[in-house]
């Protein structure tokens, strides 16, 4: 596990070191956000008591809202990427802040506040001469506590494109990978306490009474707060001069990573077009709605998962996985901003497995024949697979299957479940080196439950009319990756522990598309 955390932070320092500046940068624009609408809002309960406990119930419902679901809820309004993020993240800092601010000022001494209107003080300079000042502590409290809040949620805003430490820590469990899981998880945690002891300087140097601290201090902590400043403004602004001309992005495995890599190889060699790889998501709904809203250019779709989860069209009859292809095709060219190339060659369904041992004991050879003992059987599946009619309600509906128990895994986690006897059956990406490494069995389909799932850029119908030579550039790998040499690609990364960009550019190198 340390050996692998050791080779990521060694050998993919440069991308760390982004994720970390993503990472801040999404958290203190969400921070900063949050102290300029709780702060004023804390002061102005003070004022009118009466709406006080209303408004912090409000802001305490939107804390009790799980992440995840905020950051969903915002996909569908603001897209996918940053701002959605940031927004959710300001939510969830607002409730320390508002409630520490307002908690602060009603608890200043009366007495103090009347021996300043005996001297003349008007409303603001009581708020800014004696409320604020020894009310200080408590919302410099308030702010400690958001921003170790903040920089702890903003891990999963990995899962909607938004970047930061979140993206380690995602892939790390969809790949089993401890190492990832660490890299992402280690800095996360050393930047909340490097944020909370900045926090505690402000608080110890703003408290009336309290020492000043030497000159030395006080420009070491102005230095931390112009590079803080920097990283966020930085991040904040380069949307606005970038000249990139594509945007590439992907699902959150190990095949689309090395395939948006090896897409943006072939672009920035064969054009003088500049790509942008964005982070990579969870969810086909978030990448879909990025495309439509002009947010990506271009990514890998499977035409099983476009015919369910995005048509919805579970009931098409085909008698080919060609037919599947074409009709796909022909709904995009028709109702999409985006159209379909050349499928790809591979064909990375959903399936279901079980150790070897397993099979060989019950006999099983296709789903059928598991129906006789599943009620003895542990299920694990991912959430996804779980809710779709092509996956876990297709088990239920076409098989009757049963299961003695089901559990929702991140279908990283799942491999390992079954390998460690925590689970019994699982759902499976064909294509998925670990069915082989784990020992494992695909039972098949004998009832053609999954539709084919062959694999194909899809890309935005404005930028191929803009540059139609990227037609010709994009169907480069156009079948020539079955299911075997994808399997085969994958391994290099789950299995023998390189990056993906490597994988990317071994594979350009094999096919004499790069020198």
């Amino acid at each position: 596990m340390w050996n692998e955390f050791y080779n990521i932070i060694t050998t993919r320092s440069s991308e760390l070191l982004d994720l970390v500046q993503q990472h801040i940068e999404i958290s203190m624009i969400s921070l900063f956000i949050a102290i300029l609408i709780s702060v004023p809002l804390g002061i102005l309960l003070t004022r009118t008591p009466k709406i006080a406990g209303p408004i912090i119930g409000i802001a305490s419902i939107f804390q009790t809202i799980p992440s995840l679901a905020l950051l969903v809820f915002m996909v569908p309004i603001l897209g996918t990427g940053k701002w959605p993020a940031i927004i959710a993240l300001t939510i969830y800092g607002l409730l320390p802040i508002l409630r520490n601010t307002y908690v602060g000022i009603e608890n200043v001494n009366q007495s103090t506040i009347r021996a300043g209107v005996g001297m003349g003080m008007t409303n603001l300079q009581q708020l800014f001469i004696v409320e604020i000042p020894l009310a200080a502590r408590v919302i410099m409290g308030g702010i400690r506590t958001a921003t170790v809040l903040v920089v702890g949620v903003a891990t999963v805003a990995g899962l909607i494109g938004a970047g930061g430490l979140g993206d380690f820590i995602f892939r790390g469990l969809s790949t089993n990978n401890t190492g990832l899981i660490l890299a992402g998880a280690i800095p996360a945690a050393i930047i909340a306490l490097l944020f909370d002891m900045l926090l505690k300087f402000v608080e110890s140097h703003a408290t009336p009474g309290k020492k000043k601290g030497d000159i030395i201090s006080k420009v070491i902590f102005g230095i931390v707060v112009l590079f803080l400043l920097f990283i966020m403004f930085f991040g904040a602004l380069k949307p606005l001069f970038s000249s990139d001309d594509i945007v590439i992005t992907g699902k959150a495995d190990t095949e689309q990573e090395i395939l948006v890599y090896a897409y943006k190889e072939l672009v920035e060699r064969n054009t003088d077009l500049k790509v942008r790889k964005e982070s990579y998501i969870t969810g086909t709904s978030n990448i879909v709605e990025g495309m439509n809203n002009g947010q990506y250019d271009m990514y890998v779709e499977y035409t099983g998962t476009a015919l369910v989860d995005i048509l919805k069209e579970d009931d098409f009859e085909y008698e080919t996985p060609e037919e599947v292809y074409e009709h796909v095709k022909q709904r995009y060219e028709e109702d999409m901003n985006s159209e379909w190339l050349d499928t790809i060659g591979f064909n990375n369904t959903y399936a279901v497995a079980m150790r070897k041992d397993d099979v060989a004991e019950n006999g099983i050879e296709t789903l059928s024949d598991l129906r006789k003992i599943s009620t003895d059987l542990r299920f694990g599946g991912s959430a996804e697979f779980q809710e779709r009619s092509d996956g876990f309600i297709g088990l239920e509906e076409l098989y009757g299957l049963e299961f003695k128990q089901v559990e929702t895994l991140d279908s990283g986690i799942v491999y390992e479940s079954l390998r460690t006897n925590n689970i019994d059956v699982a759902d499976v990406y064909a294509t998925d080196a670990r069915i082989e490494e784990f020992n494992l069995q695909i039972i098949e389909d004998n009832k053609n439950l999954f539709p084919p799932y062959y694999a194909a850029p899809v890309v935005n119908k404005e930028l191929l009319k803009k540059h139609p030579e990227l037609r010709d550039i994009l169907n480069s790998f156009a079948g020539k990756i079955d299911d075997d040499r994808m399997r085969e690609l994958n391994k290099r990364v789950d299995i023998d522990g390189k990056t993906e960009k490597e994988v990317a550019m071994e594979l350009l190198k094999e096919e004499e598309l790069i020198d």
